[in-house]
């Protein structure tokens, strides 16, 4: 977003060649150009990036808005060249070493595979998609736009990773595979301390969207997993 805390822990990220920063490639968008760094520009989506509340969870009903940077991401037709793409939200800790330890486990298949993050369903600060994915992603999308606004009789109040969700899995029939350790998060469920970010076995903690809390988060990840490997 534009405005508030984003720009700030992405730029802390970029600067310690974290979360996104580690990735094989990465891009950031937003409805503005933004220079998140040195080289670093945001790409430009067609939206004003604002939702409303609502469901049965009062949620950001942002599906539209996720619609848009999709279709930017599609556009511009990277994901074809990587085995994975994945959309990291900026408050959410994220080490994609850990991550790349994870994907060995997790095979591609004809239609795709996704990562299940949470028992209670894909929650969005850290989604993990194949390239067989966002393939039948890119080409069913508006198939699934379609369906929902049938079944709801007008759209659905779904976030992003509701409707992401399941479209690839009832629609689309992407293979959907749990990982345990991709996420641990407020809203899932998480262990008592584990904002204290010392499991070394988790790919993503959210949500820090204070820079401190941020910085702590990353720096308390960062010594457990060097104590694991004394």
């Amino acid at each position: 977003l534009p405005w508030g805390y984003e720009k700030g822990l992405l730029q802390f990220q970029y600067k310690n060649g974290q979360s996104i920063f580690g990735c094989d490639e990465y891009a950031v968008y937003s409805n503005q150009e933004i220079q998140v760094a040195d080289g670093v520009v945001t790409k430009i989506v067609d939206s004003d990036l604002h939702c409303k509340m609502g469901g049965k969870f009062r949620t950001c009903l942002n599906t539209p808005v996720f619609l848009a940077v999709w279709k930017r991401i599609l556009t511009d037709d990277r994901p074809h060249l990587h085995d994975w793409t994945v959309k990291v939200d900026p408050d959410a800790v994220f080490f994609p070493a850990r991550l790349r330890a994870v994907l060995v486990h997790h095979k591609e298949a004809p239609q795709g595979i996704y990562l299940n993050n949470c028992r209670f369903g894909l929650h969005g600060p850290l989604e993990v998609f194949s390239r067989n994915a966002v393939a039948a992603w890119g080409t069913g999308r508006e198939t699934c736009v379609m369906h929902f606004n049938k079944l709801c009789s007008g759209p659905c109040k779904f976030g992003e990773d509701m409707f992401i969700d399941q479209c690839m899995l009832k629609v689309l029939k992407i293979s959907r595979a749990f990982e345990p350790n991709l996420l641990v998060e407020d809203h899932c469920a998480p262990p008592a301390g584990w904002q204290d970010c010392s499991d070394p076995t988790v790919v993503s903690f959210h949500p820090f969207k204070n820079l401190e809390d941020h910085r702590q988060c990353m720096r308390s990840a960062e010594t457990s997993m060097n104590m694991m490997f004394k």
